[in-house]
């Protein structure tokens, strides 16, 4: 359907199960105290899996004269659905979703924590309309939205129940999510960045100015080489210092994190076509897809 091509259906249904493992597999296993109900639970995905698609119609609107050129097969708007109808959509699950945001917000007495999500589809549309066009700028906001929807458990389940009977529990529960959230948002950073040399020729005609564009194609391999070499000699850190004890948690993070990082880092400084990027992008969206998909049997992995 036009409608579930708009809003990236299989990125939405990946964040509702980010968020599905987080509550009922990482929390239930480790005994969390939680403040949320489970229809309250559900009522925060949709919230966030609203404003995730507000995000995307957004984009699909205004990035349409790109789009013709990136990726012609895959639009939609003005081809299935017009402009018009968009924007009533992108408008619909902005108060959608603030709205449940703001009734959740509510229910657990803090109704300050709805301008998370006014502000989360604020920054949508700003990068949609302006920061997606500046270098880095773009890549880093959406990369810290991504880390932020690990983290939403802890801001709205967590911490208002936080006691002095269960905050060891709730601070490892914390900690361990923060590391989760850091590696999303680094990922896909990453990821962001290859996705601007797979889009050059698109964003050249509308004038972005993207790292690629800037400093151009080669120095910006350079850059991504640089920065996945960091994060493997941090992984691999990490492997020994934290996860030897466990040998299924040492061969998951060898399959699933090291060896795609290794092959990113022997093969990004050759690449020089679309679809040599089109690879790396699918690589690092398995790494962001199967990292936090361990949350939901850690104690497996662990064992």
């Amino acid at each position: 359907m036009p409608y579930l091509k708009l809003v990236r259906y299989g990125n939405l249904l990946f964040i509702a199960l980010c968020l599905l493992l987080i509550r009922f597999g990482f929390f239930r296993q480790f005994d969390a105290s939680t403040a949320l109900n489970n229809i309250q639970f559900f009522l925060l995905i949709i919230a966030v899996v609203c404003i995730a698609a507000s995000g995307y119609v957004i984009n699909n609107i205004l990035d349409y004269e790109a789009d013709r050129i990136n990726a012609p097969n895959r639009l939609v708007i003005r081809e299935k659905i017009s402009e018009k109808s968009a924007y009533n959509l992108f408008f619909a699950l902005n108060i959608i979703g603030v709205g449940i945001g703001f009734y959740i917000a509510n229910k657990i007495d803090a109704p300050a924590f709805s301008a998370i999500f006014i502000l989360t589809s604020a920054l949508l549309y700003l990068y949609a309309t302006y920061l997606k066009h500046i270098a880095i700028a773009g890549n880093l906001v959406i990369s810290m939205l991504v880390g932020l929807v690990v983290l939403l458990p802890v801001i709205f389940d967590l911490y208002p129940e936080l006691t002095s009977e269960n905050i060891e529990n709730q601070r490892m529960l914390f900690n361990t999510l923060v590391y989760y959230s850091l590696y999303a948002m680094l990922l896909n950073f990453v990821r962001e960045v290859i996705k601007d040399q797979e889009d050059i020729n698109g964003d050249y005609k509308t004038q972005s100015n993207t790292l690629p564009l800037l400093i151009g194609q080669k120095r910006t391999n350079v850059f991504v080489f640089i920065f996945c070499l960091i994060l493997l000699v941090f992984s691999i850190i990490f492997l020994g210092e934290d996860l030897y004890h466990s040998t299924k948690a040492v061969v998951y993070a060898l399959v699933f994190i090291i060896a795609p990082l290794l092959a990113l880092v022997a093969g990004i400084l050759k690449a020089n076509s679309k679809k040599d990027y089109s690879k790396f992008s699918f690589i690092l969206k398995c790494m962001l897809f199967f990292g936090l998909l361990s949350l939901g049997f850690p104690e497996y992995l662990i064992s």
